[in-house]
């Protein structure tokens, strides 16, 4: 086949992304997590309503509700990018896409664009249900624009480097649902249990992705980047370190993870054989 008949790497990259777009629909993925989204959302609202706001502003109200979404967009992006480099491995559907005449980066950075448009998709709508809440009690005028846009984009950020990271342990199973199971034990469950273990130690959780979540909230209302105090545990008292990033320090983890995550994922995908 002559190469100059092919598509071009864009056409071919856009094929892709409308094709895994596609098939989160036909799988109900989107739909089920776009639920999942509404339900939580809708609730946390109506109690507030019913309960009333108990902050003094839109800020406040808003970093409680935004405080919650790194755990949200590692559970979005794990369903949405678990499986999306191991579906071409370990079946003979992947072994007859593999053997297309398209290159595996393009196809690779495809399905990358449609994760990030329906995860995305996903995080704005849990950013419209926290700006009618907090617009319910201070009205569109006493929100913090400004802060709401910016926090967007850190979000944005979040859910590139969530899902550079769901693409690289895909890359390392042939099963779609270990791949989907191990990324959210890994960055929600692992890091969860990682982070309230060093708390004692007092070493600060760069490391960590859902840390870097943090900053979303912190946009909003500002918080101490180290808070040391004590809890009682018997005749001892253990001493507990909490720690919140700087936005800068969020969005260059982020950007740790979103660079590695991806080249190593486009690196495996690359050579790694398919067994049809």
């Amino acid at each position: 086949m002559d190469p100059s008949s092919l598509p071009s790497d864009t056409v071919q990259w856009w094929t892709a992304v409308r094709r895994q777009l596609r098939f989160y629909l036909r799988t109900w993925r989107f739909v089920g997590l776009l639920i999942f989204v509404m339900v939580v959302t809708t609730a946390f609202t109506a109690l507030s309503i019913y309960y009333g706001d108990s902050g003094a502003s839109a800020n406040s109200y808003l970093y409680g509700v935004i405080n919650s979404l790194p755990t949200f967009g590692i559970i979005i992006g794990a369903f949405i990018g678990g499986d999306a480099i191991a579906m071409d491995f370990g079946s003979g559907t992947g072994y007859f896409m593999l053997v297309l005449p398209v290159r595996r980066v393009v196809l690779l950075l495809g399905r990358y664009a449609a994760a990030f448009l329906a995860s995305f998709a996903l995080i704005l709508v849990y950013y419209a249900y926290a700006i009618a809440g907090a617009s319910w009690f201070y009205g569109l005028g006493g929100l913090p624009w400004l802060d709401v846009a910016e926090s967007i984009g850190l979000a944005a950020l979040f859910a590139l480097a969530v899902l550079a990271t769901a693409f690289l342990f895909s890359a390392f199973f042939r099963s779609p649902a270990i791949s989907i199971v191990v990324t959210i034990l890994v960055l929600f469950l692992a890091f969860t249990i990682l982070d309230g273990a060093i708390a004692v130690t007092g070493v600060e959780p760069f490391f960590s992705l859902p840390y870097s979540g943090g900053v979303l909230a912190l946009v909003f209302q500002s918080a101490p980047h180290h808070v040391i105090s004590s809890v009682a545990s018997g005749r001892a008292r253990i001493t507990i370190h909490t720690w919140n990033p700087y936005i800068w320090e969020g969005v260059v983890i982020m950007l740790v993870y979103l660079g590695v995550g991806l080249g190593l994922s486009s690196a495996l995908y690359q050579y790694k054989e398919s067994k049809g």
